[in-house]
């Protein structure tokens, strides 16, 4: 994008109450925030508890997110980005190792390859599906992998079926960044419920937030017990030795981290999961609208979701010819539309360009965002489909 045209959405950004006024039409952002009416007097009764370091409230969140997401072992921490580390120091990924994953997400996904001292090794993507493609995964295993790191991009699950078989042939285990795929299911199943490692993220942006935090899920006892150390300086807090002179164990033999979920994020996770299936209906039909509408044009591609995957349309992506051009048509009508995230190998900390992704490199080139959120009445979502529909005859 060319500085000139950043300036001009600069500009309209800060212009919006004089579009508004203007046009009389509301301007329409990608993002939204969803706090529940209930979460500031919820926030009231533990901040009154005085106790908000790790607690009841925590235990109440994982309770009802294994419950929601029919997760068997579950932890919580402080970010999805620490979800991520805590799985791969549970794993013993380490320097020298390897994790093949995806380069299209954003960069926390392999920024937290780098925290361990691994090397992200990038497959390539299915660009009708913006997944992870698991024939380039198995393509890029070598005796030094360690894990597998798949993305369910934009809610959309990738194929677990065949990534898990991969997984599988290779001896290592999955890892299923779910950051965007809360409340999404495979073949009926919701993510969390199976799986090696499932992380989610509880970020602004997504449907459930707690302003930030993370979780963990596994089928794995063994990995629960490594996870939970990892998030607290190796040190397992649920089962450490109550002694009022040294509540720690004799000995601690592992590297963790300080990524234990407080009580008061916990308390917003709490109120904002008793409203996770009004907000994914929302989006549903946000979703549903813009695949029946946008269905058959011809500069505007939509993503295939498959008949095997259930999207929480956490965003909407698209393919778009002239993507620039497009974005200044939708801003310069009152819609804001993002590129949500990069391939990830434009940036130096990874070692540069890859030329071997092709799908990857078409991805980058046009996928655009329209908006999907809560915030969004059916006139909003058809105006967008108007418009869209306008350009699509350019």
């Amino acid at each position: 994008m060319t500085q000139s045209n950043v300036d001009q959405r600069g500009l309209l950004l800060k212009g919006i109450a004089d579009f508004e006024a203007e046009t009389k039409m509301k301007f329409i952002r990608t993002w939204s925030v969803h706090v529940p009416d209930a979460a500031a007097s919820e926030i009231a009764k533990t901040l009154s508890s005085k106790w908000l370091n790790t607690g009841v409230k925590e235990r109440e969140f994982r309770a009802k997110a294994a419950a929601r997401f029919g997760a068997r072992h579950v932890v919580a921490c402080n970010s999805g980005t620490a979800a991520l580390v805590a799985s791969l120091k549970a794993i013993g990924v380490g320097p020298g190792d390897e994790v093949v994953t995806t380069p299209y997400t954003f960069i926390a996904t392999n920024t937290s390859v780098l925290e361990v001292g691994a090397k992200p090794v990038f497959a390539d993507i299915n660009y009708a599906t913006l997944n992870i493609d698991p024939e380039s995964v198995r393509r890029k295993i070598t005796p030094r992998t360690k894990a597998i790191i798949a993305v369910h991009y934009g809610g959309l699950p990738v194929d677990l079926d065949r990534l898990r078989s991969v997984a599988a042939e290779a001896g290592v285990p999955l890892i299923e960044d779910s950051a965007h795929a809360m409340g999404s299911a495979y073949r009926g199943v919701p993510i969390g419920a199976q799986g090696d490692f499932v992380t989610f993220s509880f970020q602004v942006v997504k449907i459930v937030t707690c302003g930030d935090g993370g979780l963990v899920c596994t089928t794995d006892p063994a990995m629960h017990a490594a996870v939970k150390r990892m998030v607290w300086y190796g040190v397992d807090r649920e089962s450490k030795t109550a002694d009022p002179l040294d509540p720690l164990p004799a000995d601690i033999t592992e590297l963790g981290l300080k990524a234990n979920m407080n009580d008061i994020t916990a308390t917003l996770g709490c109120v904002a999961m008793d409203s996770l299936d009004e907000m994914l209906e929302v989006r549903r039909r946000v979703g549903e609208t813009y695949r029946s509408e946008l269905a058959g044009l011809k500069r505007t591609v939509l993503v295939d979701y498959g008949a095997e995957s259930t999207p929480n349309y956490q965003i909407f992506p698209v393919h778009v010819d002239d993507r620039e051009k497009f974005a200044e048509y939708m801003f310069a009508n009152g819609v804001q539309v993002n590129v949500n995230n990069r391939r990830n190998d434009r940036y130096t900390v990874f070692g540069g360009l890859r030329a071997d992704l092709p799908n990857l490199e078409r991805a980058d080139a046009d996928t655009i965002l329209l908006p999907c959120h809560g915030d969004l009445s059916d006139e909003d979502v058809r105006r967008i489909a108007r418009l869209v529909q306008s350009w699509d005859k350019k």
